[in-house]
């Protein structure tokens, strides 16, 4: 290529790229936290006791891109990083606004149901497994109808419903069933503003079947949220109950109690549901100085599952309590955050006491968003 020619075609890129910007609203940015605290684990005897200091970029540290162009279509992509783990998909969807009522979304993103989260950041981030009815990223289709005068929206989506954990044939075999579904996971949400409160119920609904050595099981949750402020004060809370939250995909599976969720098996072919009982509450106050602003959080959680029939003994809880206090220094350093936490969580086998964990941590993450 001559260098005319080079000079031509560079010319080209360039107005091209240019006519795409001026035609579409885009932007680039991320998140990078890093982590730094004193972890302390014991168990009920008091013989494992295991202190760590940890130096960590979670994988929650990120990179983003948004997209929109004139005809209200738009997209987001979302990649989530850290110490030690491959680039992983957070966000990747595409979104027309139909009009000021009606949208529509696909991808994969949040779901409707239980879209609150309490200010837990540095370990069992949002308080997942321990009160928080997280459930997930997930892949879907979204129809969106929002109120006027920006009063709320309603939001149903279709979801995959061949998530969750399996069973094996035996014990021993190893060998998983196949899993069947003749019906998608429905999850519906809701968002309701009065005065300078916020309410959110939602639900979700799906049915796990198995080959036929297996009874089929249904899998529901319902959800209510509230958020509120007023002048320094924060509220907010979010509650749920549902069945066999391990028979589908949520992000509660960091716990003991997260990892036993599924219907347990009886007699080899019988499933026995699960009961899950979850919720958290935050309590923050806003404060501000003459270069600096910031919350003071004060969050518990509990967390709970037992079986439905007591021939089958299972039953966990877990709890958390702790402060968060995010602290921004826009007129010195406009993205830098401090956040000092302290967080003690538990978990508790309410059947085999001597299975018991707490975990205490103190730290301070730090976090710089472009």
């Amino acid at each position: 290529m001559s260098v005319l020619n080079k000079k031509y075609f560079l010319v080209v890129v360039v107005l091209l790229l240019t006519t795409a910007v001026l035609e579409a609203r885009s932007t680039v940015g991320g998140i990078v936290f890093l982590n730094t605290y004193i972890s302390d684990t014991d168990d009920d005897t008091k013989t494992n006791k295991i202190t760590k200091f940890n130096v960590k970029v979670p994988n929650n540290s990120r990179l983003r891109i948004r997209w929109d162009n004139e005809d209200s279509v738009g997209m987001y992509l979302e990649a989530g990083f850290g110490s030690g783990n491959e680039l992983k998909v957070r966000h990747a969807y595409g979104k027309w606004d139909i009009d000021e009522r009606w949208q529509i979304l696909i991808g994969h993103t949040s779901t409707p149901f239980a879209p609150l989260n309490p200010q837990v950041s540095m370990v069992h981030n949002s308080g997942d497994g321990f009160g928080n009815p997280n459930p997930s990223r997930q892949s879907q289709f979204r129809l969106t109808y929002k109120l006027l005068n920006r009063q709320g929206a309603v939001s149903i989506a279709i979801l995959d419903p061949n998530s969750g954990e399996n069973y094996d044939t035996n014990s021993t075999s190893g060998i998983e069933l196949e899993r069947e579904s003749t019906m998608p996971r429905i999850d519906i949400g809701a968002v309701y503003k009065t005065f300078d409160l916020q309410i959110f119920p939602s639900a979700f609904y799906t049915k796990s079947s198995f080959e036929n050595t297996l009874d089929s099981v249904s899998v529901w949750g319902a959800s209510l949220g509230l958020r509120t402020a007023s002048e320094k004060f924060t509220f907010a809370l979010e509650g749920a109950v549902g069945e066999n939250w391990g028979n589908t995909k949520m992000s509660d599976t960091s716990s003991v109690a997260g990892n036993s969720r599924t219907a347990a098996i009886r007699n080899g072919n019988e499933l026995i549901d699960n009961k899950v009982t979850k919720g958290w509450v935050d309590v923050g106050y806003r404060f501000a100085g003459d270069t600096f602003k910031g919350e003071f959080h004060v969050v518990a959680g509990y967390d709970k599952t037992k079986s439905s029939d007591d021939a089958v003994q299972q039953e966990f809880e877990n709890t958390m309590y702790g402060i968060s206090v995010p602290i921004d220094l826009p007129w010195i350093a406009r993205g830098f955050r401090i956040r000092p936490e302290y967080f003690v969580f538990n978990e508790k086998d309410k059947v085999n006491n001597n299975s018991d964990r707490k975990e205490t941590i103190i730290g301070v993450q730090v976090q710089v968003t472009f």
